[in-house]
């Protein structure tokens, strides 16, 4: 699932700009036609079936107890490689979030335990790949395993124990349920003439500013400069939930940014400069990523 910012997500040569300049300028693209998606931009749902793959035991701090049915499902996104050397160290830095893990959790449902009393269960899915290399690694089971607790935690508004336990003989407590992830059509790119030329870098750099430069934001405005680009038609622009991908043909760019807020995906604007080569998002943010 799909919400802090990687480091050097934030360029500290770029100044923030004031409260009422972003909103300005914001509120001008939503306002134009020309600058702004489309109005009537199609949003679908993807329906996720979700796969069996372990169920972990745990309980709240009420001492109830709960069930999470850790799934898998090709329809989830993969996160990006990550070694067992870079994970301990991010680990180790008390950042979890520079390495996002997109995962779908569902409602929790009640259900009935061995003994025939009542609990809650949870079913979470992660992409199919992914879910293999858990098994594999030791290390990433545990990182994806706090991952899933702090998840459903903040999603739910309750409290589950880190004493957990991995059912040998069980792969699933109830009935899993599909759940459906949105997906937004892909943001029409519209080129721009500027005012003057900037110089052209040798390789892609991009900078993301929020508005307030403090505590929640309100705005991400993501730059991009893309130095080999000459015309919007080459480029791919993907928005998500809490995810930006963007692809530049023929293989000449591409990135996959993680997001720790969630997306406003009806409001987004999307401007392609012909002379400095840059392409500008604006994004307006809904809340905290619970996850």
């Amino acid at each position: 699932i799909l919400q802090k910012m990687a480091s050097t997500l934030l360029d500290n040569e770029i100044g923030f700009p004031s409260e009422d300049s972003l909103l300005q300028s914001f509120q001008a693209k939503i306002k134009d036609p020309i600058s702004i998606l489309d109005d009537q931009q199609s949003i679908s749902s993807v329906r996720i079936i979700p796969q069996p793959g372990f169920c972990l035991k745990t309980s709240t701090d009420k001492k109830e107890k709960a069930f999470i049915n850790v799934c898998k499902s090709d329809k989830v996104p993969s996160p990006r490689d990550v070694s067992d050397e870079e994970l301990a160290d991010i680990i180790q830095s008390g950042d979890p979030m520079r390495y996002r893990v997109p995962m779908s959790i569902g409602e929790p449902h009640v259900e009935v335990d061995n003994a025939g009393n009542g609990c809650t269960a949870y079913d979470v899915i992660i992409n199919s790949d992914f879910y293999t290399k858990t098994q594999e690694r030791p290390i990433l089971l545990n990182f994806i395993l706090t991952l899933i607790l702090e998840g459903i935690e903040q999603k739910n508004s309750v409290l589950l124990s880190r004493e957990c336990k991995i059912l040998k003989n069980r792969k699933v407590l109830g009935t899993l349920h599909e759940q459906f992830v949105r997906q937004k059509a892909k943001p029409r790119i519209v080129e721009v003439e500027a005012d003057k030329e900037e110089k052209e870098t040798l390789e892609p750099e991009y900078t993301i500013v929020q508005e307030p430069p403090e505590g929640v934001a309100q705005y991400l405005v993501v730059e991009v400069k893309l130095p080999k680009v000459n015309s919007a038609g080459s480029l791919a622009l993907d928005i998500g939930e809490d995810r930006l991908v963007l692809s530049a043909r023929p293989n000449l760019y591409h990135m996959d940014i993680d997001l720790p807020y969630l997306l406003n995906a009806e409001e987004v604007g999307a401007q392609f400069n012909k002379l400095t080569k840059v392409l500008t998002v604006t994004l307006q943010v809904n809340g905290v990523a619970p996850y």
